[in-house]
């Protein structure tokens, strides 16, 4: 994948708070935060006009398009105060219009995950969504919000609000699907990613944002001397295509228990021949995994209680992330070695699976999600 940082500007931030751009000037500055430049991402799509935005509390600082949703960038200083991007991202908007479930970091409806075989029941009927890997449909489909030019609602230094309407129909899934998504910079240096959703007819929803971290910089080398920790007793049992079976593992014994701090090199086979996608499969030796691509079920203390859920530590950079959601499950991914994602969710396939937290969305009802990606000492 293309990473490139060619272009920057640089944010200025002074004791009132204003966010001055490129070389103008602050009194008592107190941070210079070395972010990408906008051109590169300003175009016309489908007529309507494309941007990337800025939001920044002084001390981290995130840049978003509208186009998709995606996080193109996410900047947090390390131990010494130096800044670098810490997700995976293209350099320009041309990049992310050729985008095809790239590591890049999306808005990801209107069902997160896969469905298998594209197909499930709702209200006794069938509906056949579009199958975009191999058998089953992952991440919405083909035209899910990652290929929307999503509506500006609101733009100012500290949030961005998008709107995004999917017709009736799109991929297969019923209801028109509204939904607005509202990134924010905390003042505790937390990126909020908040989803509320409304719909016209019965459907099945589950969204997430899909960026990928590496806490000593996108470029550094892999993560395997990162810390994680994961609040939750279970995983979704798979198959190989990444199916659930309906049932809970619990973690304890296994190489998925990060109920308390686990290297990811202590449990991440080293090189690249252990499996999809690097190679054939090999014998991975016990309480060890080739990669990680699970479902963890999370413990919360109560129903859609926004609570930390993950925290993930890089001891040479010293940046130390928290994960709060108010979500049943987060998709752990360390396919590419040199980023992990952290993708806040309901359980995956859970529309053929009654047993799973409900993912239906009915009229009158609204979806809310919510997750904070927080940066801490």
């Amino acid at each position: 994948m293309k990473q490139t940082f060619r272009f920057f500007q640089v944010i200025k931030t002074c004791a009132l708070g204003l966010c001055l751009m490129g070389a103008s000037l602050c009194v008592n500055a107190k941070s210079d935060i070395p972010v990408m430049s906008a051109e590169p991402f300003d175009t016309i799509v489908d007529g309507r006009a494309v941007a990337l935005y800025t939001i920044t509390n002084g001390t981290i600082a995130a840049q978003i398009t509208n186009y998709g949703g995606f996080i193109v960038s996410l900047y947090a200083p390390d131990k010494d105060g130096k800044y670098a991007n810490l997700v995976t991202n293209y350099s320009d908007i041309h990049h992310y219009l050729n985008y095809n479930l790239g590591m890049v970091g999306p808005s990801v409806g209107r069902y997160a995950n896969r469905i298998a075989n594209g197909q499930f029941t709702l209200n006794g009927k069938q509906y056949q969504v579009t199958r975009n890997q191999g058998q089953h449909t992952l991440h919405g489909g083909t035209k899910g919000f990652d290929h929307q030019v999503w509506e500006v609602v609101k733009a100012s230094g500290k949030k961005l609000v998008l709107k995004c309407v999917l017709p009736d129909g799109t991929d297969g899934f019923p209801g028109t699907l509204t939904t607005y998504l509202t990134y924010s910079i905390t003042k505790d240096n937390g990126l909020s990613v908040e989803y509320e959703a409304t719909t016209d007819a019965p459907t099945v929803v589950s969204m997430t944002t899909h960026s990928y971290f590496n806490l000593n910089g996108i470029g550094s080398g892999d993560i395997m001397t990162h810390q994680l920790t994961v609040n939750a007793d279970a995983i979704t049992e798979v198959d190989r295509g990444g199916i659930p079976s309906g049932k809970l593992l619990p973690v304890e014994g296994t190489p998925y228990d990060f109920r308390n701090t686990v290297t990811l090199g202590d449990r991440i086979v080293a090189g690249r021949g252990f499996g999809f996608p690097f190679g054939p499969r090999q014998e991975i030796p016990e309480g060890k995994v080739a990669q990680y691509d699970h479902n963890f079920c999370l413990t919360h203390s109560k129903a859609n209680a926004v609570e930390k859920v993950v925290t993930l530590f890089a001891p040479e950079s010293g940046r130390k992330m928290e994960v709060w959601n108010n979500h049943p499950g987060i998709q752990i991914y360390t396919g590419a070695r040199t980023a992990i994602a952290l993708e806040s969710q309901m359980y995956p396939d859970s529309p053929n699976h009654p047993e799973f937290p409900s993912v239906v969305l009915n009229p009158g009802e609204k979806y809310s999600h919510t997750c904070i990606y927080k940066f801490v000492k």
